[in-house]
């Protein structure tokens, strides 16, 4: 089921092999391309963090953008 950040949110539980909730995206707190995405088992009430490379979004105003022109 694709998630609306992008984010394929299809996991199964390793121990109950029922589907999981995508619960949440955090930053990883390492490498900054990668991203933790937390999942949530309702049976065993466990989560599980996988870590996945960050979506390339564009038009980000957060993203410098390139400077044209005089140096």
């Amino acid at each position: 089921m694709p998630h609306p950040d992008g984010v394929d949110a299809a996991a199964n539980c390793p121990q109950y092999r029922a589907a999981m909730v995508h619960v949440a995206i955090a930053p990883h707190p390492v490498v900054r391309t990668m991203q933790r995405s937390i999942y949530m088992c309702a049976p065993c009430n466990r989560t599980r963090a996988y870590m996945l490379q960050t979506p390339v979004l564009t038009g980000n105003p957060a993203d410098p953008q390139p400077q044209h022109g005089h140096a």
